[in-house]
């Protein structure tokens, strides 16, 4: 929203552009160098003990809708601030975005939040318009998977898409595994316990906070050298030294300690 947008008379408004997906969902407006708000893609239900995910494929239409619903609502009312039915609606989708999603999607912003228009865009293609260039191989690398999906002077390929079931949630659970197999914790009562003995599995939330924080990608040179010695046939390569141990407070009473390896 530029500033001073409210002082002129007669302009239209700049659209609302939401980029929904299954971990987080980015929010702003049209013309801005970045998103207003980037917030997990949930709700908080008070008879529900878990937060619930806004975009599922697998759940009626009925239940879907009561979810957008509440997750859109949030977004205009505690992030833009901005009527619903002064802008125009940019939803940056995946290609594999099922039909049953998308019609859902438009009832809930034209029937509950009568917007003017709304406008379905590929997330391949609206990423080329950063870099001022109509054709490209692109990578969506996202929570749930990643695709490739070829961009010809601006028309998407779609009989050329590739996707594979590896993302974010893929690296989460190996890192989790990980963690659970090699760290120790120290606690009020005892130190270099065993990770599984102290807690069964680690929350996603807190295993997310732990890549961010702690994890790191390497060097091209040092990536190749990590994966000659992990697939070492002749016992020649040698794996480079890891990085230092680092400690990681859980719920303020424990200390995970996160090896080298992992991070």
């Amino acid at each position: 929203m530029p500033l001073y947008e409210g002082l002129g008379s007669g302009g239209e408004k700049t659209a609302v552009v939401i980029d929904l997906g299954q971990a987080f969902t980015k929010c702003g407006f049209a013309g801005e160098t970045g998103p207003r708000c980037i917030i997990p893609s949930e709700i908080k239900k008070p008879d529900v003990s878990k937060p619930i995910r806004v975009v599922q494929y697998n759940i009626n239409t009925e239940e879907l809708y009561s979810y957008l619903k509440e997750f859109i609502h949030m977004l205009y009312f505690r992030h833009l601030l901005v009527n619903p039915r002064d802008r125009r609606v940019v939803i940056i989708e995946s290609v594999l975005c099922p039909s049953h999603f998308r019609d859902t999607l438009t009832r809930v912003l034209f029937k509950h939040f009568e917007v003017p228009s709304v406008l379905f865009a590929p997330s391949h293609l609206m990423s080329l318009l950063t870099l001022g260039i109509n054709s490209a191989m692109v990578l969506d690398c996202g929570y749930a998977e990643s695709l490739v999906l070829p961009i010809y002077e601006g028309i998407p390929i779609l009989s050329c898409w590739g996707s594979l079931p590896l993302g974010g949630k893929a690296i989460h659970k190996e890192l989790e595994y990980q963690l659970l197999e090699q760290c120790t914790v120290d606690t009020g009562l005892a130190k270099g316990q065993s990770l599984p003995s102290v807690m069964g599995s680690v929350p996603e939330d807190i295993v997310e906070d732990i890549k961010v924080r702690t994890c790191f990608v390497s060097d091209l040179q040092r990536g190749l050298k990590i994966q000659a010695a992990k697939f070492n046939i002749d016992g020649s390569a040698e794996r480079p030294s890891p990085p230092p141990d680092v400690d990681y407070p859980l719920d303020g009473e424990k200390i995970l300690h996160v090896v080298g390896p992992i991070r």
